[in-house]
């Protein structure tokens, strides 16, 4: 077990003595100045406060000269932790300093009072955004994919204590990039590659969830020098004054702004319409964005039942052949080679009456 996942056990270990998060309408809203029992926020709502990584974010930085990540995932999310510049392994020093300098302590904002090493980002409020000593980003990814940053080989995919499933980061992936340098996805509540493949950017490698200590699903994405030389934070510093963590690369997005993955994402179009010339057959359509689509038809009948068609299907077209004057509709859904997935219907069909002596 690397040095990092010992110091990250040790300040977790309060967190497990916690009670379950309620919902967030039950919480004060951030900002809210009205004094009371604090009470932590929780997921899917995710917190509508800190950045939110949109990926098309200007960081009004440059890369650094060994940038290479993507973000981890599609779809604006919210970054509910941030890297700590001060101390990022785990130790408390009373203070968190954020990527562009601005710093936060346990006095001049004060304690999540579920969580002392957590720090309010104004003082008197309730948005408790920093984690003293943190070594990565949480990111605001409620049972989602989670794709791979960069192209690697898988180090790890399991359990990051195999003995414990509350402990640590629960279901973790790590993957090397041949540049000295791993990512680490945490918190995972699936887990979809194994150690030794190769992965390529974009691909979705596991589903995000709430394994190990957590106090919600979310993301735990960080960057660590393979060699166990320490974290590094991915957004680089932009402050004043010189950066507290020498360990520090520079921006290490591609283009110097965090991007999603330039990868196809699949869209699925499905068309059904009556068969001019059989009135029991309809004409099924479908197709979508992507590469290597592999698309799975089923047909859903006029009681509710769904059952498959057509598996395995490139993009194309079939028809269906029912009965006269019967309600059919299509699900399709597709899986691109990069485990990307969407799915959609058709509109309803209803096939022709046939009239008594007419021949079918």
């Amino acid at each position: 077990m690397r040095l990092r996942h010992l110091f990250a056990f040790a300040a977790v270990a309060p967190l497990l003595l916690q009670s379950a998060p309620v919902q967030a309408a039950q919480a004060l809203p951030p900002g809210h100045n009205k004094h009371g029992r604090y009470v932590r926020w929780s997921y899917p709502s995710q917190m509508t406060y800190g950045p939110l990584e949109t990926g098309a974010a200007d960081s009004g930085e440059g890369p650094g000269a060994g940038a290479f990540l993507t973000l981890p995932f599609r779809g604006p999310h919210y970054i509910t932790s941030l890297f700590d510049h001060c101390f990022p392994n785990y130790g408390t020093d009373g203070r968190v300093c954020r990527y562009d300098g601005v710093q936060a302590t346990s006095h001049s904002g004060g304690p999540d009072p579920g969580f002392t090493e957590g720090y309010a980002q104004t003082p008197g409020g309730h948005d408790y955004l920093y984690y003293d000593g943190h070594d990565g980003y949480d990111y605001g990814l409620f049972y989602e994919p989670v794709a791979a940053a960069a192209p690697g080989i898988v180090m790890v995919a399991n359990w990051l204590d195999p003995n414990c499933h509350t402990c640590l980061s629960g279901k973790t992936i790590e993957i090397k990039h041949g540049n000295g340098l791993l990512t680490f996805y945490g918190h995972l509540s699936r887990i979809d590659v194994v150690k030794g493949q190769y992965v390529r950017r974009g691909q979705v490698i596991g589903l995000s969830g709430s394994t190990g200590t957590a106090t919600g699903p979310h993301l735990h994405f960080g960057v660590y020098y393979v060699n166990g030389n320490g974290a590094i934070d991915p957004y680089g510093w932009s402050g004043s004054y010189p950066d507290p963590w020498p360990q520090d690369l520079g921006d290490l997005w591609i283009s110097g702004s965090p991007r999603f993955a330039d990868v196809p994402v699949p869209s699925v179009s499905v068309v059904a319409t009556p068969d001019l010339t059989d009135p029991k057959a309809v004409d099924v359509s479908w197709s979508s964005p992507g590469a290597g689509d592999v698309f799975q038809v089923y047909v859903v009948t006029q009681d509710g039942a769904m059952k498959p068609w057509l598996l395995g299907m490139a993009p194309g077209s079939g028809v269906f052949h029912g009965r006269t004057d019967q309600s059919y509709w299509f699900w399709v859904s597709v899986t691109t080679d990069l485990g990307w997935t969407d799915a959609a219907g058709s509109e309803l069909i209803h096939t022709p009456a046939v009239n008594h002596g007419q021949g079918v």
